[in-house]
């Protein structure tokens, strides 16, 4: 599948992705830089792999996405890497994707259904920074010397992707992977407010669906036949 790759909200290139292990969710494809690649991202491919300890943190900064032709962002909880060598430059470049979910790359451009739709790279880490605003944790210094363990969010370090947006409210759909657990869906109600304004943990409200057909019966269906209804 044709595949479009970014760099914050700059688009990088251009990659025909396949599947490498099904498996391990493992893709790759020829990758097909542009001249946002070779003047702001190249330098950072050759750093990391020159590194005798590679800077992970200055890595995840580039804060990489890849749109497949559906609409649908890829979320591969084992990251991405380049092949790309300062010592081989006018070899071909590949882009390797490992942990994604195999499916994704089969659904068609219809596969959600109205008022769902998917996104594009501005609301994509939109949603994300505004989830992450609202979810991390305020410690003020008076909870620090007591010792009061806070009543975090539910969603407080896990990874998170933006998957879908309802039209009708502030409900998004995120793919999740928290520690020890199967990646899942979950649904939260953004609520523009700050964590230290909130007064309850179980705000942002959140829904999770253990994949994407649970999803589907759950809400998805319901919210189509809700929305054919009233229109």
């Amino acid at each position: 599948m044709n595949a479009t790759i970014y760099s914050h909200k700059s688009v990088i290139g251009t990659a025909q992705l396949q599947v490498s292990d099904e498996s391990m969710g493992g893709v790759f494809g020829l990758f097909i830089p542009n001249d946002n690649y070779y003047k702001d991202i190249q330098k950072y491919i050759w750093e990391f792999w020159a590194a005798n300890k590679p800077d992970y943190q200055k890595w995840n900064s580039l804060r990489i996405n890849v749109q497949l032709d559906n609409g649908l962002f890829l979320f591969p909880y084992g990251g991405y890497t380049f092949g790309d060598s300062p010592d081989f430059p006018d070899e071909p470049k590949r882009i390797d994707i490992a942990g994604v979910d195999i499916s994704i790359l089969r659904f068609s451009k219809d596969i959600l259904l109205e008022p769902w739709f998917t996104v594009d790279i501005e609301q994509k880490l939109y949603f994300e920074d505004e989830l992450a605003r609202e979810i991390t944790p305020i410690k003020s210094f008076f909870s620090l010397l007591s010792f009061d363990k806070m009543d975090n969010h539910i969603l407080v370090g896990a990874e998170i992707s933006t998957f879908a947006k309802y039209e009708p409210n502030d409900d998004v759909l995120f793919a999740v992977k928290r520690k020890g657990e199967n990646s899942m869906l979950a649904s939260v109600h953004l609520t523009w407010i700050n964590r230290k304004n909130e007064q309850s943990s179980d705000f942002p409200t959140t829904h999770f669906y253990s994949d994407f057909n649970d999803f589907v019966e759950r809400r998805m269906k319901p919210d189509n036949e809700d929305w054919n209804f009233v229109n």
